[in-house]
This record gives C-alpha cells, structure tokens and sequence, in this order.
C-alpha cells in the first residue's frame, strides 16, 4: 500500500504542480475546441484541461492559460467574444492532424486548414 503523501502547492514550482495535476485525471482525454472569431475566422486548438462538471445545469470546464503577456489566447478571446465553441474528443486517427493545430499560429491562421481538415 502506497503511503499517503501531503503536497504543499504553495511550495512547488509551476511545472511540478502541472505534472501533480495532470496526473490525476487518466487516462486524461484531449478536448479539441473549435471557435470562430467575431470576423469568423476559425481556431481549432487541443486541450487537455477540461472536464464535464455537471449535467443539470450542463457544465463544461476548460482551461485555457493566457499568453506570457497575459493577453488571451485566441480560443477564450473568441470564446468570450462571441459565447460559442465546439468541443470534440481527439482520436487516435486525428492526433498528428490535432498536434499541428497545438502550433501557436497568429490569430489570422486557419488551423483546421493548416491540419488538412475542414470545419
């Protein structure tokens, strides 16, 4: 039997409290969230942070970090902008087509498109 164990998070660096807590959840499936900018244009971008937390009312976390600016990314920039997104669950089929869309491309870069895929 494994001892319990006590983290102090206040005490642990970024990258130790992110390998904590992606530990938790696993296998840990990848939300693949598509949105369209105010002048529709399409992001598709993968992230591992989410989860359902309710199903009345439907709830859907999702995680999304700002840039190291603290601008936002362009999946909560469009998110907040226009209140619509589309979650889907990455496949085995879809990973390389889902690790280009992980590339950090400028707002102006359809991501689908650069993946070969279409919206």
């Amino acid at each position: 039997m494994t001892p319990h164990r006590l983290f102090d998070f206040s005490q642990l660096n970024a990258r130790e409290r992110y390998k904590l807590l992606i530990g938790t959840v696993v296998p840990r499936p990848i939300a693949w969230v598509t949105t369209l900018s105010p002048e529709g244009r399409v992001n598709a971008a993968p992230y591992s942070f989410f989860n359902c937390l309710s199903a009345d009312p439907p709830i859907l976390a999702l995680g999304v970090e700002n840039h190291d600016d603290m601008s936002f990314k362009d999946t909560a920039h469009n998110i907040r902008m226009t209140e619509e997104f589309t979650v889907n669950i990455v496949d085995y089929a879809n990973v390389e087509a889902m690790n280009i869309c992980a590339v950090p491309f400028p707002p102006d870069v359809d991501e689908l498109e650069m993946a070969g895929l279409t919206a």
